[in-house]
């Protein structure tokens, strides 16, 4: 079992912390305030409602290039289940390879059963897989999580300067300094590869790694930040904060990944130099080869009421506080062989294929 493996439906708890109490008089009664520790910077618990949109009043925004003559039409969906298992960890080996807790917050893991931060392409190859197929890819993304704030909880402390080597684990419960909550397993994981708009895909080199969105988005800036969100029947609209969805309707996040190859390298030193995205008429820039893209599509059953009431929050690094635009993904290929020779025909013969 790998490590940090535990429950999947963890305790719910709260984040704040009394700084200050200040008692004062007020017309017609007691006034009791509560203030934390830096004033400039909202308990984890308390809701920012910029940060979540109703999706019906968002415009239609995502636009699909108009396939050419030599497109590649076909798709491939990996049925790899929805962390069933209960593999956790807050380790990221392609990132912060050797670093455990390197992530500081958890991710659900599908595909390779092995995946912790010591991974690297002997230990995962052979590691079993939890994909029906036999892909040993590794699939992983930070969990979403509820957090009513019901339960009082005494404050972790947390020092921003800390080593990474030194952090520290997930409690029994899954839950890590600034990440509490219960963890919400996804109702539907899709993990789709498509093709190329204008021209046929070569096969993804064996233990490729690839980066969705930017978990640092704050520090970082937008660049490499993918608007994630979206609910179930309005995937024509994705936006950066988290989505209210109308009745009937289930929160979604969708993860394309950049699928336009530089050669044959499978990493590089800042992780994205090797593979960037198609242009807006979904052809790759000169010198660039297309590789099959790979699309995660995540679907989770929250209640409109908590959606509502802004109760909902994914894992992030502490200096993000749960900003839904750091949402991100990552993938390592571990397919083997002839199971990407059959992604490859699929998608390059205009099928639509599930395994």
């Amino acid at each position: 079992m790998a490590r940090n493996q535990g429950r999947h439906r963890i305790a719910r708890r709260t984040k704040i912390a009394t700084a200050l109490l200040g008692l004062s008089i007020a017309v017609g009664g007691l006034v009791v305030s509560t203030t934390a520790g830096d004033p400039e910077r909202a308990s984890a618990d308390e809701v920012d409602k910029s940060q979540f949109v109703d999706i019906t009043k968002v415009r239609p925004n995502v636009d699909e290039p108009r396939p050419g003559r030599n497109a590649s039409t076909g798709s491939f969906t990996v049925d790899c289940g929805r962390n069933e298992n209960g593999h956790f960890n807050p380790d990221n080996f392609i990132a912060q390879p050797g670093i455990r807790n390197g992530a500081q917050h958890l991710h659900d893991y599908v595909g390779n059963l092995s995946t912790n931060a010591d991974s690297d392409n002997d230990s995962l190859l052979g590691a079993g897989t939890t994909c029906a197929n036999g892909d040993e890819s590794a699939y992983f993304w930070p969990v979403v999580r509820i957090d009513t704030g019901e339960e009082a909880g005494k404050q972790r402390n947390r020092n921003d300067e800390q080593e990474q080597v030194r952090l520290e684990e997930p409690n029994a419960d899954n839950e890590l300094a600034g990440n509490d909550g219960e963890i919400q397993r996804p109702a539907v994981v899709d993990i789709t590869f498509k093709g190329n708009a204008r021209e046929k895909v070569k096969e993804m080199p064996k233990f490729l790694r690839i980066l969705y969105g930017d978990a640092k988005v704050t520090t970082n800036g937008p660049a490499n930040a993918r608007e994630s969100w979206t609910c179930t029947g309005f995937e024509n609209r994705l936006v950066k904060q988290y989505p209210i969805c109308p009745e009937g309707s289930d929160v979604k996040r969708v993860h394309t990944f950049p699928s336009c190859l530089d050669g044959n390298n499978i990493d590089s030193e800042n992780h994205r130099d090797h593979i960037k995205y198609p242009d807006e008429n979904g052809e790759c820039a000169d010198g660039l080869t297309a590789v099959p893209e790979l699309t995660i599509s995540l679907t989770y059953e929250i209640p409109r009421q908590i959606q509502v009431n802004g109760q909902y929050k994914v894992d992030s690094f502490p200096e993000e506080d749960h900003n839904p635009f750091s949402d991100h993904d990552d993938f390592a290929n571990v397919m083997p062989g002839r199971v990407m020779d059959r992604l490859v025909d699929c998608v390059n013969e205009g099928r639509k294929c599930r395994e």
